[in-house]
């Protein structure tokens, strides 16, 4: 009977052992290494930076007032625009919203075709209209009523005197003659020769050099006017010879004697462009704006001053607000 227990327990151990072994020589696997997934990535394709949105203040000349500059400053900021001034024109107008052309861009009508993003406004006379150029002008009765005020308060003993055409018969004229009057009423000097002034030469149709010269020479002999307008079609250097020394006064902005003048007057830009800035940004154009007369520059600062800039201001808002009749001073 011991010897069967004894028997039996061994050969469960040998049984035990037999599977022990074979479990432990069985084939183990090599395990797979993990391999790394690469996410691709997309290549990088660079693009052409895009010019900002801007407002263009074209003036080769720098004719610009301050105040002006001001304005178009100010109106571009507000608009997260930005705000550039060029003397030439160069490159493409790309982002360009608005140009403000105060001179010297003889060219605008082919440049506004070819870029009809652009709205344009400019102070040029005799501008060929288009959808997107603006004009910016002044009336020319009060023009001439502004340039009689402005030479009689400039000249010395109110001798004031104009070169003026008139073709299609405004009272050009008149209008100056009584600019004059409403600053000085009976304008009589203290010294001969005794006129009243101001005093206004014409030639009869003839606008060319000699014409003009010969009006010019007459109006100096007869009247000894030291403080003159002279019109665009009387703007000839031998003209302006005959008054050396004396104040000139002129409203061509873009005059070859440019350098003559004490001053030039003309529709006021900065008033004008208050108005006329929103709605060029809008995209409305082809417009004209009728402004009030100012001053667009002033050469001779010392002759005209910051006081008489605000007397010729405050009359010239008053001659825009129908309270002076230009042909009619009491």
């Amino acid at each position: 009977m011991k010897k069967q227990l004894i028997f039996y327990i061994t050969s469960l151990l040998v049984i035990f052992i037999l599977l022990f072994g074979v479990s432990g020589c069985a084939d183990r696997s090599t395990p797979t290494p993990d391999v790394p997934t690469i996410t691709p990535t997309s290549e990088f394709t660079p693009t052409a930076t895009q010019a900002p949105a801007r407002i263009v203040l074209f003036d080769p000349a720098a004719q610009a007032s301050a105040e002006a500059v001001t304005v178009m400053n100010d109106f571009a900021a507000a608009n997260s625009l930005a705000f550039e001034t060029w003397t030439e024109l160069s490159g493409e107008l790309t982002g360009i919203k608005v140009m403000v052309v105060f001179s010297g861009f003889d060219n605008l009508a082919e440049v506004a075709v070819s870029n009809p993003q652009t709205q344009f406004i400019t102070t040029a006379q005799n501008t060929a209209s288009a959808a997107n150029i603006s004009t910016l002008v002044a009336n020319p009765v009060h023009v001439a009523f502004m340039a009689g005020y402005l030479a009689a308060m400039t000249s010395e003993d109110w001798r004031a005197g104009a070169l003026i055409s008139d073709p299609v018969n405004m009272g050009l004229a008149n209008a100056f003659i009584r600019g004059g009057e409403y600053l000085c009423g009976r304008c009589t000097p203290k010294y001969g020769p005794i006129l009243f002034y101001p005093v206004t030469y014409s030639t009869d149709g003839a606008n060319d050099a000699v014409s003009w010269v010969i009006q010019a020479q007459t109006m100096w002999a007869e009247t000894y006017a030291n403080s003159l307008y002279i019109d665009t079609a009387a703007d000839y250097p031998e003209v302006l010879d005959v008054f050396t020394d004396k104040v000139l006064f002129s409203s061509n902005p873009v005059s070859a004697n440019l350098a003559r003048y004490a001053a030039i007057l003309g529709g006021d830009m900065t008033s004008t462009l208050q108005t006329a800035l929103p709605e060029l940004l809008a995209g409305t154009g082809g417009k004209t704006y009728n402004a009030r007369v100012g001053l667009l520059i002033i050469n001779n600062k010392d002759l005209v001053s910051e006081a008489k800039q605000a007397r010729f201001n405050e009359v010239a808002q008053a001659l825009a607000n129908n309270l002076i009749n230009p042909l009619s001073v009491p």
